[in-house]
């Protein structure tokens, strides 16, 4: 009996040998493969990684070129605005000097038309009845004629 369970305890821990030996030969092949795997997509994500920094390199020299031209960009308007702004001060400055130019040239109409108006108007009414005379005049002259004629004949 004793050989019994010593063979038995000796083939358990055979058994439990191979199965462990089994275990990790299937271990070994799994981390192989998986090493087999893992090394080509490490491989292919480091040169997509090497891409992204090339490109990421790039933008960031366009970008510094277009910050640098925004702010070219910015001065300029900036210019630009400040010209308008002394354009319209003057163009302003000029406005008010029309302005005040027109309010002299009215007080002036309205000061010569106050004073050349009433003279104006009199001779005017003078002429109207100097021609409002000569007309009267000058049909009872012609009827005058007329009637004399009228009479000769």
């Amino acid at each position: 009996m004793t050989l019994i369970i010593s063979w038995a305890v000796r083939g358990k821990y055979n058994i439990m040998s191979a199965a462990l030996q089994v275990a990790l030969f299937v271990a070994s092949i799994i981390f192989i493969i998986l090493a087999l795997c893992i090394i080509p997509i490490a491989f292919h994500f480091r040169h997509k990684l090497e891409q992204l920094v090339v490109t990421v390199g790039q933008l960031k020299d366009k970008f510094e070129a277009l910050a640098e031209d925004s702010h070219t960009m910015v001065r300029n308007v900036t210019d630009l605005s400040k010209r308008a702004n002394q354009q319209l001060d003057e163009v302003d400055h000029m406005v008010r000097t029309a302005r005040g130019w027109t309010e002299r040239a009215d007080r002036l109409v309205n000061e010569v038309g106050s004073a050349v108006e009433p003279p104006v108007h009199s001779a005017v009414r003078n002429m109207n009845l100097f021609r409002t005379g000569v007309t009267t005049f000058l049909q009872v002259l012609l009827q005058r004629n007329q009637h004399n004629q009228t009479k000769k004949e």
